[in-house]
């Protein structure tokens, strides 16, 4: 995650802490338009999943109700996104198909090969996509537009959400829930931690300038 990241999720946590009557239902919106198309394209969901949980183990927030709130949003979102490829993806295939340049990489053939793709490989696909990170927001869609059956697509989905979005919950529930035993931590053993960085990235340097040179007299042989 980048600084920006670290400022929304900073921004939210005080949202969500300052009005709690709303936080689980801004939870499950933002699982929800994190994996439908094309608000998942600006939407990032960790920061929902991590805020979320955080405040669940600093005991600001019910970890059940989170739980729920974001497995239920992802849920809904994946399976709006499709929706939205079953019933228009073939559509925009066939238009985006007569346009001068991209109908050079969008044709019709192209959306046969995705259909048999789908048709052999797509349950896997679905399952493994959805926690790999970047393909996670356009698969479901895809899975619609190349007509995957929907309740294979459910069978498969269904899990790999709950798994995806359990691993930031409970990182974001432990770090939360020992917060202070890791800020004591931090200010006693910051300068040690410091130092064992700085050790290690030398090493890291040490190590690979010596393979490097080590490839150079190599190849100069």
């Amino acid at each position: 995650m980048s600084s920006a990241d670290y400022d929304s999720v900073h921004q939210l946590l005080a949202f969500l802490s300052a009005h709690r009557r709303w936080a689980y239902l801004v939870l499950f919106f933002g699982a929800y338009f994190e994996t439908v198309v094309p608000f998942s394209l600006f939407v990032l969901g960790e920061v929902f999943f991590l805020s979320g949980a955080l405040l669940a183990g600093m005991g600001t927030l019910n970890l059940g109700a989170v739980a729920a709130s974001l497995f239920g949003g992802g849920i809904l979102g994946d399976n709006s996104s499709y929706w939205i490829g079953r019933y228009y993806g073939a559509g925009l295939f066939e238009r985006l198909s007569r346009w001068p340049l991209v109908g050079r990489l969008v044709r019709m053939e192209t959306h046969q090969k995705g259909v048999e793709f789908f048709r052999k490989r797509g349950a896997m696909a679905v399952f493994t996509a959805r926690l790999s990170g970047p393909l996670s927001w356009v698969t479901p869609a895809l899975a619609g537009t190349f007509r995957l059956n929907y309740l294979t697509f459910l069978r498969f989905n269904t899990p790999a959400v709950i798994i995806g979005i359990s691993e930031f919950v409970l990182a974001g529930y432990f770090f939360g829930n020992h917060l202070g035993a890791i800020r004591a931590w931090l200010d006693e053993y910051a300068l040690a931690a410091a130092f064992a960085a700085a050790g290690l990235i030398a090493l890291i340097i040490i190590v690979r300038r010596h393979v490097s040179r080590r490839d150079r007299l190599e190849r100069s042989r």
